[in-house]
């Protein structure tokens, strides 16, 4: 069984014909105001991230800090502000207001992406290439970490259009799909009464749902709910599902069948490969080495990166997860899209 792992760097480099340095219809060439953001990126100042944040005023006071990140990563300076945030109330609102933020920044920024891609990506070009090598119709497993849904328009061409949660992993033929980290339009619901008199007014909701945070009853009941939508589904209002981009994530934001799903899929694996994934989610190379641990050692292991360095950061994580059973592995520094354009893809997945 086939399974591909994408990061942040997939959706950055998601356009063939706009690679990572080109010049992109209504931006510039050194912003690229709407390429979805890699990790650092995410509270750049670019005018959508910008105008973005003074809808979520709570977060605004540890924005200078994501912004100009010096010594350490985004992540290690969310991991720092969600330990503070225990001794001090106000923190609880802020990292609420981060969750909102990103719901509503990636929903916009990839909105706009679009009109740029105009239907051409490499997610589709891939999805292409494994349909053409999976002759038999085996299972092949998605795991992506991020929030968008670019993986899902790619897909709808592809015979698979989600309209539940269970979609994911129930209603294709041959792909599962698992995002670890939740999902711009993915909601859970709020057991907490909420005193807005209006459930429908989006933005009303919003906000008391971030003055609240450190109060609110979050259930483990995840819906589709599209960015823009009303602030409550079935008569509760609903919280952003998507997972704080901390160091040490304790768990993964999606529903715990999906987890068993995944988990169930993992022994399986014959061929994995990674496409702009850093490997720096400890819970999920845990889960990698422990579920591979006694199939054949040696599985052949493609690591797709912009940078050189970056590709053997990736291997030397993945390698330490799975010490039991070291893969065979190959790097790519060439980015997503010259994986595509070079026909390795192809050549891998043959």
């Amino acid at each position: 069984m086939l399974m591909v792992i994408f990061g942040a760097g997939a959706s950055y480099d998601s356009v063939p014909t706009y690679p990572p340095g080109a010049p992109v219809p209504l931006g510039d060439a050194s912003n690229n105001y709407f390429r979805p953001p890699l990790a650092n990126e995410l509270f750049a100042n670019r005018p959508l991230f910008a105008t973005a944040i003074t809808y979520f005023p709570e977060c605004q006071p540890i924005v200078p800090r994501l912004r100009s990140l010096r010594d350490e990563s985004l992540e290690a300076a969310l991991q720092d502000l969600q330990a503070r945030a225990e001794s001090y109330p106000r923190g609880h609102q802020q990292l609420a207001a981060v969750r909102f933020y990103l719901r509503y920044l990636l929903a916009e920024c990839v909105a706009n992406w679009r009109k740029v891609a105009l239907g051409v990506t490499n997610y589709k070009s891939l999805l292409d290439v494994i349909e053409r090598a999976n002759r038999k119709d085996e299972p092949v497993c998605l795991v992506t970490f991020n929030y968008d849904t670019l993986l899902e328009d790619a897909l709808l061409d592809f015979g698979l259009s989600i309209e539940g949660i269970p979609d994911y992993t129930k209603k294709h033929k041959f792909y599962r799909v698992f995002k670890a980290h939740g999902s711009v339009n993915w909601a859970r619901q709020v057991e907490t009464k909420l005193q807005a008199p209006n459930l429908g007014d989006q933005w009303v909701v919003n906000r008391e749902l971030i003055a609240r945070a450190a109060e609110l009853q979050v259930t483990d009941k995840y819906i589709l709910n599209p960015p823009g939508s009303v602030g409550a589904v079935d008569g509760k209002p609903v919280f952003p599902a998507i997972a704080i981009p901390v160091e040490k994530k304790a768990q993964f934001e999606f529903p715990q069948e999906m987890l068993e799903t995944l988990a169930g899929l993992l022994p399986s694996i014959s061929k994995m490969l990674v496409i702009g994934w850093r490997a720096t989610e400890a819970h999920f190379l845990s889960l990698l080495g422990n579920r591979l641990t006694g199939i054949r050692p040696g599985v052949p292991l493609h690591i797709v990166a912009g940078l050189e360095s970056e590709a053997e950061e990736t291997k030397v994580k993945i390698h330490r997860a799975m010490l039991n059973n070291q893969p065979n592995s190959s790097l790519d520094p060439g980015g997503f899209t010259d994986f595509i354009l070079s026909r390795r893809a192809q050549q891998f997945l043959d």
